[in-house]
């Protein structure tokens, strides 16, 4: 992993614990409406307290913050953009398995276990990240909390895993595309960064389909195209193949 990306607990600068926190980028009421589920119980000053202690990291382009196969001495929680999570076979093959979005949390697993990186992640252009260390996890979240919490996440994602599977196995490349891009476009997540590329690699399809795909999305009116983004405009009629 880049040093760079490592600890620093020094960055943060010297505020005291007992003074108001410190946050960076946003106002208050903007890291106020970040609720990621790990942190789920904690009252909104305990959750300032925590991000103010959080090493922030922002990427104007395209890193990677866990290896695969690799130990992690920090989990990432994702403030705004996206991360990748991508993972590659023993004959090299790669999958795209994850497109985390603001509030989810990366290596948080590989953290508390000890074990090396299942996946790699790689945080996109213009995302911004908090860095934290199991020690600050646990100074901040009561241990039955983090249990809790942790069983949730971990339920989400095997729900979610078990839903890619059915798309997988059951639908035909062009609804396999729309699905992901229902999934991928919820709640304030309307504009998608993510390439052709990318999203063929998402629906285990070529290229050649998203691009057929999406132009018939965007001739329909469902989807507006720029570089290397797709902008969701009519998620309702994407729903008609609904799995999610």
């Amino acid at each position: 992993m880049n040093d760079a990306i490592r600890l620093d607990r020094a960055s943060r600068g010297s505020e005291g614990r007992g003074s108001a926190p410190a946050l960076p980028w946003f106002p208050l009421s903007r890291w106020d409406g970040l609720k990621p589920a790990l942190l789920e119980g904690l009252t909104v000053e305990r959750r300032r307290a925590f991000y103010a202690q959080c090493t922030p990291r922002a990427f104007s382009t395209a890193t990677e913050i866990l290896s695969q196969d690799e130990e992690t001495p920090c989990a990432f929680l994702i403030v705004e953009g996206r991360v990748e999570v991508t993972f590659v076979d023993v004959d090299g093959n790669t999958v795209i398995a994850h497109i985390a979005g603001a509030g989810e949390v990366m290596g948080e697993v590989e953290l508390l276990s000890g074990k090396t990186c299942a996946a790699t992640c790689r945080a996109m252009p213009n995302s911004r990240l908090l860095g934290f260390s199991s020690t600050l996890l646990m100074e901040f979240v009561p241990t039955e909390v983090i249990l809790r919490n942790f069983a949730g996440i971990l339920h989400g994602r095997l729900v979610r895993d078990q839903r890619q599977l059915a798309i997988a196995q059951f639908y035909p490349a062009e609804a396999r595309i729309c699905l992901h891009l229902l999934r991928l476009s919820t709640g304030a997540r309307s504009e998608l960064h993510i390439s052709q590329a990318q999203l063929a690699l998402l629906a285990g399809c070529s290229r050649q389909t998203v691009n057929s795909t999406l132009a018939a999305l965007r001739a329909q009116g469902i989807i507006e195209l720029g570089r290397g983004i797709v902008r969701v405009l009519q998620p309702g009629r994407l729903s008609y193949k609904r799995l999610l």
